[in-house]
């Protein structure tokens, strides 16, 4: 076919290779993320119900009717029931708290119970729970109790045999308040047992499965009839943490994906550009020969159908190897194993490379089947084309469409389409300062780099937006996830407390304290913790309160004290020594509600209910590291509930070994090391930017190509200068020079514009998200133009050195 043999003809041009090089990089970038995310998601959605044992779930603070249970029969559904609680259990006069899951034999609805019958055996599959009587742990338990399979333990008044390692639960979750190791059980001994007792700290979970339509059925029946302390847990509730952080990364990554399309869509139409007009002159001798503008623009949109599905077809390819590296990169950091890829982020691929083959490649060749054959042949461009600002929309328009989609957001694809324009202005800015400033007077090179930047002040202006963009977004998440997590560790106070107790009994705080106090140790104080939910606010169900914020959706930890912490600050009110009774607030949670002095709220605790005035609001200085509560009463008020107590203190690192000696002293107290926290999540940001800064790679690689476009459209002008230089007596080394002043400053120039806008950015992080003071990084002002000024120097030195590199006398003899 003849378009494909001018495509090949036309490949030496390197207008071609360039515009195919933007497709692939666009559409790797687009079809990588898109099969990534997918994985995820789809994985989510296979997983989520194994995450809840069940395809829908009833949690309850208290057993719940059994007429509803009854109802469930009635309809056909499979059920089962989880009672789950911590406890101590005893063997060889040893004791242990653990984390006590009784279950019965319905569970597990969904998902699989993996065991072992011997220490280090193999892992088989377990159909249901243990039967009545015996009882499965985890490995840890057995060296801590001195006991082995087949020995008994003591749970309460009853004795249940050891008969299997407890490997893995489908709903095994984690809670603050969970942190004992699992014993696993059979609810038929919990009534010998004994150790469920009023106001003990239970949770129930009701397992349901079956028809979705009559899933849905029986939930509608029983919603109206729930209380405050009952909640129904369907697949988008299973893992929300984790659904909310997929949602959030999968449309970072993808606008960080739309700016790489961006750019190197700018590379295509610059590209397409200047193929156009090369191709200028053939097209009128075509014409003049009587070859008419429909076998023209056949010929070229042939050509550039081929090489789209070429480009594509790659990128394709590219982008599905790409995101089986990453994932097997990363699967020790996924909770689940992602299944096989789709066929949907190859269509998301195919879409990006054909926006960007007919936005911005398209519009030059439809000019070019218009090209006036007497006009191009006598170079006479008096009458220029109106119709050429089609092009100029029709670009921008595929783009944003493109965005749109792949963000899902129309606010998202606005903002980025007004920040750009921002981004270009700021470009433009820096380059006129650029250009009007007093370096000509050095002479020599910088004479010629200054030249060459004025007379080419639209593309430079381009280019410092293209590079600016990629170093912007590279800076920005490089000293996120190092400087504002080391910030946010140097404004705690000196010696804050790095260690948190919880779940101490009452009559185990006298011990405690001395115990502390024997090794030195100053904690702050014992703060009694009882579980409530405020459930109105002046009689009014707090139900019915629109936007309630997350902080009342649940259970929250109360207080009572008669001593102001030192990190709070009494705003308005008054605290206990001159108020005898009421709670105190906190002041942000108070504003979320609305709430003003005297207001009367009403809490359920353990299903009694108390009614208290608000006394005061408070301030917190959550960066203190000592324990904080929303709500904090008056001594008096719910001191008669069941409570356990909380406190905090410093540990330094040459005295962990007393953390062993609190846990052996008081097996039921639960440690947290918050420098081991902090840790984990420096380690977590570290393997979720690895995705992300490597997106950011590509929009350089994009702005890179964004350069050598630019230099192919002006590889002519070049030639004719550096031959006219060199003929007046000009060393090529002095051109060399210029180049790489000329491209040195461009990309200092985008390096600064970048260090600015990152620099602004973690302004933003650090204030409204990290909550900590605005500081300046001075490294950041240093890194972004240095390496600008490196990479935008090299990349385009390289571009254009064989415009300097031509004997002079053979580009004048082309040219005349």
């Amino acid at each position: 076919m003849l378009p494909l043999r001018l495509l090949f003809r036309d490949w030496r041009g390197g207008e071609l290779a360039l515009i195919a090089s933007a497709l692939v990089l666009a559409v790797t970038c687009v079809t990588a993320i898109a099969h990534f995310t997918d994985r995820l998601t789809r994985a989510m959605e296979q997983q989520s119900l194994t995450f809840l044992a069940a395809e829908r779930v009833l949690r309850s603070s208290k057993p719940v009717d059994s007429a509803w249970l009854e109802e469930a029969d009635k309809k056909g559904l499979e059920r089962g029931q989880i009672v789950q609680f911590s406890s101590m259990i005893s063997a060889n006069d040893q004791f242990q708290f653990v984390s006590v899951k009784a279950v019965d034999k319905g569970y597990p609805l969904v998902g699989q119970l993996e065991i072992s019958k011997s220490q280090g055996g193999p892992g088989e599959i377990a159909p249901q729970g243990p039967p009545p009587g015996e009882a499965w742990v985890e490995s840890r338990l057995l060296p801590l109790m001195g006991i082995q399979l087949g020995d008994p333990i003591a749970l309460g008044d009853t004795q249940l045999k050891v008969t299997a390692i407890l490997e893995r639960e489908p709903d095994r979750g984690t809670s603050l308040f969970d942190m004992g190791a699992r014993l696993l059980a059979n609810t038929a001994d919990l009534p010998a047992a004994g150790v469920i007792q009023p106001g003990s700290r239970v949770r129930y979970r009701y397992l349901f499965a079956g028809d979705d339509q009559v899933l849905k059925d029986y939930f509608d029946w029983l919603k109206p009839q729930l209380t405050e302390h009952q909640r129904i847990l369907d697949l988008r509730e299973g893992q929300p943490r984790v659904a909310s952080a997929l949602d959030r990364a999968e449309s970072f990554l993808f606008l960080a994906a739309s700016l790489a399309v961006l750019l190197a869509s700018v590379a295509v139409g610059l590209a397409a550009r200047r193929y156009g007009l090369r191709h200028g002159a053939y097209v009128a001798v075509m014409k003049s020969l009587g070859a008419g503008r429909n076998k023209i623009l056949g010929i070229y949109l042939g050509q550039l159908a081929a090489l789209t599905l070429i480009a594509t077809a790659i990128g394709l390819a590219l982008g599905t190897f790409i995101q089986s590296q990453a994932v097997n990169l990363m699967e020790g950091f996924f909770p689940v194993q992602p299944p096989a890829t789709s066929w949907s982020p190859l269509l998301i691929g195919l879409a990006t490379g054909l926006a960007c083959a007919l936005g911005f490649a398209l519009p030059p060749l439809f000019r070019l089947a218009r090209t006036d054959p007497m006009q191009t042949l006598r170079h006479d461009w008096s009458n220029p084309d109106r119709r050429e600002w089609l092009g100029l929309i029709l670009g921008p328009s595929a783009m944003l469409l493109l965005i749109w989609w792949l963000s899902g957001s129309l606010l998202m694809t606005l903002a980025l389409f007004v920040g750009m324009l921002l981004l270009v202005a700021g470009s433009a800015l820096v380059n006129r300062l650029l250009v009007r400033g007093k370096l000509a007077s050095l002479g020599g090179a910088w004479r010629i780099a200054l030249g060459s930047l004025q007379r080419r002040a639209a593309f430079n202006t381009l280019l410092i937006a293209a590079f600016g963009t990629g170093l912007l977004a590279m800076l920005a998440m490089v000293f996120a996830r190092t400087a504002l997590v080391d910030e946010w560790r140097m404004q705690l106070p000196e010696k804050a407390p790095n260690h948190f107790l919880l779940n101490i009994a009452p009559h185990d705080v006298p011990t405690m304290e001395n115990m502390l106090a024997e090794g030195e140790v100053s904690s702050t104080e014992f703060y009694p913790m009882v579980r409530g939910r405020l459930v109105a606010i002046n009689g009014v169900s707090i139900k019915e309160k629109k936007d309630r914020p997350g902080g009342v959706r649940r259970e929250l930890n109360l207080s009572y004290t008669d001593t102001l912490a030192p990190d709070n600050r009494i705003l308005e009110g008054e605290w206990w020594d001159k108020a005898s009774e009421g709670v105190s607030v906190e002041v942000e949670l108070a504003a979320q509600l609305e709430l003003s002095l005297g207001d009367q709220l009403r809490f359920s605790i353990g299903g009694l209910e108390v009614e208290a005035p608000v006394a005061s609001f408070r301030s917190l200085d959550w960066n203190s590291m000592r324990p904080n509560f929303y709500m904090i009463f008056a001594p008096g008020t719910i001191d008669d509930f069941p409570a356990t107590y909380i406190t905090s203190f410093y540990l330094p690192p040459e005295d962990k070994l007393l953390v062993n000696d609190l846990v052996r002293a008081f097996p039921s107290v639960s440690v947290i090391e918050l420098d081991k926290i902090i840790q984990r999540i420096r380690d977590t940001i570290n393997q979720v930017s690895f995705a992300i800064e490597s997106v950011m790679a590509l929009m350089l690689v994009a702005g890179v190509l964004v350069l050598i476009a630019g230099v192919r459209a002006s590889i002519a002008e070049r030639l004719q200068e550096a031959a006219i230089i060199r003929t007046l007596g000009g060393r090529r080394r002095l051109l060399l020079r210029s180049l790489i002043l000329e491209f040195g400053l461009l990309g200092f120039a985008a390096g600064l514009l970048a260090a600015i806008g990152a620099e602004a950015a973690l302004a933003v992080l650090s204030y409204w998200v990290f909550e900590l003071p605005v500081i300046l990084h001075p490294v950041l002002w240093l890194t972004g133009p240095l390496t600008g000024a490196v990479l935008v120097g090299t990349a385009g030195t390289l571009a254009c050195y064989s415009s300097i590199s031509q004997p002079p006398l053979r580009v004048l003899r082309e040219l005349a």
